[in-house]
């Protein structure tokens, strides 16, 4: 396999798992919009009016970042890397602020509370949606290639949640920090 066709399964890769994390996530913000703008409103960022419509407006933004990078397109890849690094800001915000029982909002695992992981996390999608730009948008690939394609998407998806998962489970159970252990 020459350069380009590893390049390009990479970025196809990355596209689709980012795309499924950002429907995944806007799903999940959907099904109840009135927990969502809550948990918008606690970050503290904006006035209570605007966290409302903040919370009314990045789930169908996450939709059509994942819509987006399904075409593909340059778009969803520059879309997606906004709301991603809005998000972070938000969370490094309220973590420098020591409010860290906030619930992060994202998609999948509900009472995930705010931490370094999740900034380590969002740094990672970040790095695919990156790639995700950088990387051609139309090339020909074969039928053993798309699917290897498609199980390492799926894969990666998996390990996204699985992270988020381990992530509230310390939370939940109190793992001990290094100070508690001296």
């Amino acid at each position: 396999m020459d350069d380009q066709a590893a390049s390009f399964m990479l970025g196809e890769v990355s596209r689709l798992s980012v795309a499924a994390i950002f429907a995944l996530a806007a799903i999940h913000a959907m099904r109840d919009w009135t927990v969502f703008a809550g948990i918008v409103e606690r970050y503290r960022i904006a006035p209570r009016w605007l966290s409302v419509i903040a919370a009314r407006t990045v789930p169908p933004l996450e939709l059509a970042a994942a819509a987006a990078l399904l075409v593909p397109s340059r778009a969803g890849a520059a879309l997606g890397l906004c709301l991603m690094a809005s998000f972070t800001a938000a969370i490094v915000l309220n973590i420098a602020r020591g409010r860290v029982s906030i619930d992060c909002g994202c998609g999948g695992v509900s009472g995930q509370t705010l931490s370094k992981g999740l900034v380590l996390r969002n740094a990672g999608i970040m790095a695919g949606l990156v790639v995700a730009w950088g990387t051609p948008t139309r090339a020909t690939i074969g039928g053993m290639t798309a699917i290897g394609v498609l199980c390492a998407s799926a894969a990666l998806i998996a390990l996204y949640f699985a992270a988020n998962q381990l992530m509230r489970n310390f939370q939940q159970f109190g793992v001990p920090s290094s100070r508690s252990l001296s």
